[in-house]
């Protein structure tokens, strides 16, 4: 287990944009009209704020583990995770590292109603997150076919599923 964005405790709580994503919204394009990286050597970054990003400031706070993902791991278990954008590339590098085509890692989403919120309405949006995130994944192998069928074969192999914590069992255990 490991605590990416810091720790309350520590005060040292990581707030800050995907790395990725911060560098694509500082891509430009200087002198072809098409926007098309592939062949194009004028297609170049602006320089992106880095210091915004939160890599960046997982690393500026000396907040490095030893914890190793190999493609032996048999669960990734992900609870209290928004599953947006911001944190794509955390998925990225953990769902490369165990290899989530080819390999056997079993991914589980879990999520937990909470008041003021509609349960059915939390649900829906946690699967359309889920999906989302599996979906984008896919779009990174240079096997297109793969890559778009990669969440229904992760179904068919039941190694995705998304499970309910009842928010009054949380803590029984702590």
């Amino acid at each position: 287990m490991r605590n990416i964005y810091g720790d309350l405790d520590n005060g040292n709580i990581i707030f800050g944009i995907d790395y990725d994503k911060l560098n694509k919204n500082f891509e430009i394009n200087e002198g072809n009209s098409n926007n098309n990286r592939t062949g194009n050597d004028e297609y170049k970054f602006k320089n992106a704020p880095i210091e915004f990003s939160k890599s960046y400031r997982v690393l500026e706070n000396g907040l490095t583990s030893t914890f190793d993902i190999s493609s032996d791991i048999d669960i990734i278990k992900i609870y209290g995770h928004g599953l947006g954008k911001a944190d794509y590339s955390y998925y990225q590098s953990i769902f490369d590292s165990v290899d989530l085509y080819h390999g056997k890692t079993k991914v589980m989403f879990f999520w937990s109603d909470y008041k003021d919120k509609e349960k059915e309405q939390i649900h829906k949006d946690f699967v359309k997150g889920v999906t989302n995130l599996i979906e984008e994944y896919g779009t990174t192998f240079s096997n297109k076919d793969h890559g778009r069928n990669l969440f229904t074969k992760l179904l068919l192999e039941n190694r995705l599923t998304i499970e309910e914590i009842p928010v009054n069992e949380l803590f029984l255990n702590v």
